[in-house]
């Protein structure tokens, strides 16, 4: 074939392969549209929730004023004053504090009692399942509510348990060195079925044959769980520390129903900071500027934690 005929046959392809080009463009064009039809909702539901209300509070952060009345825009001085407060950083130091006790304890706690629900020795493990998860049902409230009997001097349950052991009464809420402690426990005992059943979840989905194939081996049961069980756990391991982390710099309702901050601000944490800022002193500039503070503690520390424990691990 010559170049002329060459020519010929292209120009004769040409507008075919135009047209078929429209046509994969158009599809994918419908594609598209039905696929943001369906994140819609989800982007109505983020913008009027979540980026308006944190561009609100970024432009709250930056004036001065009370709840209901005027307010005058002063830049970063409510920023500048937080170093200068004593309860703020009575809130941080507290607020360090817990997070740095609890997260730790819950993830190894759940991490062992997952293992201990997985055993194929143990029975009823569906029971044992319930109970781990029935905590986390419960309203923060409630559940600080029911606490406050159990921890009640002279009366409480825990109380009159150490009492019969001639421990004599112990005032877990009212000694500011046990009550930031005590209250850890209640967190502790109310959240940890999430861990757990994500962790059980997460055991039941790694292959059998990874697990045989270290037994054969020579691994024993610490091996086996120390060089492979928790390894490819470690998306899972992951996410339950980043939401553990973010979930204990938020601690508010146990803390408002059964200390409201106190004894001495020794359960004082941010969030009680700000709601207290903002609708019992009616300082919403503080407020939001706490709560920017808070932000920017929490964003750090989840991106380090994400580099630490995100590398991925692929099984065939």
């Amino acid at each position: 074939m010559d170049a002329t005929a060459r020519v010929e046959v292209a120009e004769a392809v040409r507008p075919s392969s135009r047209v078929a080009r429209r046509r994969v463009s158009r599809t994918a064009v419908r594609r598209n549209v039905v696929a943001y039809l369906f994140l819609l909702p989800f982007f109505v539901l983020f913008v009027t929730f979540t980026a308006i209300p944190f561009v609100s509070a970024l432009w709250l952060s930056l004036q001065k004023g009370l709840l209901a009345g005027p307010k005058t825009f002063v830049g970063f001085r409510n920023f500048a004053y937080l170093p200068h407060d004593t309860i703020t950083r009575t809130v941080l130091l507290n607020t360090v504090k817990y997070v740095a006790t609890i997260v730790p304890i819950a993830v190894f706690s759940a991490l062992g009692l997952a293992f201990l629900i997985t055993n194929r020795y143990v029975r009823g493990r569906d029971f044992f399942r319930a109970v781990v998860y029935f905590p986390i049902l419960a309203a923060p409230a409630a559940a600080a509510q029911i606490w406050s009997y159990i921890l009640a001097p002279r009366f409480g349950l825990l109380s009159y348990a150490l009492s019969a052991l001639g421990l004599g009464d112990i005032y877990f809420l009212s000694n500011p060195r046990l009550a930031l402690l005590s209250i850890a426990l209640i967190e502790w005992w109310r959240g940890i079925g999430f861990h757990v059943i994500l962790f059980i979840a997460s055991m039941i989905g790694i292959p059998q044959e990874l697990k045989e194939a270290a037994r054969i081996d020579g691994a024993n049961a610490w091996q086996v769980a120390t060089k492979v069980t928790i390894p490819l756990m470690r998306p899972v391991i992951l996410f339950s520390v980043v939401m553990g982390t973010i979930w204990a710099f938020q601690l508010f309702d146990t803390v408002f129903v059964l200390t409201n901050g106190g004894p001495m601000n020794s359960t004082a944490t941010i969030v009680w900071y700000i709601y207290n800022y903002a609708f019992r002193y009616s300082q919403l500039g503080l407020a939001a500027a706490m709560g920017v503070v808070l932000l920017c503690i929490i964003a750090p520390i989840s991106y380090v934690q994400m580099r630490v424990l995100g590398r991925e691990i692929e099984y065939a």
